[in-house]
């Protein structure tokens, strides 16, 4: 038996996350927590379940070979005022899909094969370019970038 619970405090927070679902994958970012987010992803108007319809695939296939990684950044929280929170996160959200834009290989090992062996490519159908920030100091993106690639090797690691 397993009980959870959280209380208001645990609702709140920066999150990045990715949805796989076959050989796509979504990355997203949310200031509370990832569940409500995924929530209103799958919903017919949410944006996943969108870029899905949008591509003509059977959407039913692709909801339900779902899987998913939050990872709530603390040290934003941590290391930025709360007023910064919210575009630092989209910053770090922007970083991770140019490394796995830029960098697929990791990603293939670590997750597609072995968990979906026979697919050899995988396709971002998120896209940052409403929310990537548009002014930030350029430490603020290198912060972003390299908290981009641990977030990146833990996931690895956890996979």
């Amino acid at each position: 038996m397993k009980i959870k619970s959280s209380i208001k405090e645990d609702l709140e927070g920066s999150f990045v996350y990715l949805i796989f679902s076959r050989e796509l994958l979504y990355i997203g970012e949310t200031q509370k927590i990832t569940f409500s987010r995924w929530i209103q992803h799958f919903y017919y108007k949410g944006t996943f379940y969108k870029k899905i319809e949008n591509k003509g695939l059977k959407i039913s296939e692709y909801l339900n070979d779902l899987n998913l990684i939050s990872v709530e950044l603390t040290e934003v929280r941590n290391d930025y005022s709360e007023n910064r929170w919210k575009v630092i996160t989209q910053a770090v959200e922007h970083a991770i899909h140019e490394e796995l834009s830029c960098y697929r290989t990791n990603l293939m090992k670590n997750y597609y094969e072995k968990y979906y062996p026979y697919t050899d490519s995988f396709e971002i159908i998120s896209d940052t370019s409403r929310t990537c920030p548009k002014s930030i100091p350029n430490k603020d993106w290198d912060y972003a970038r390299n908290y981009a690639s641990k977030i990146l090797i833990e996931i690895y690691n956890y996979l």
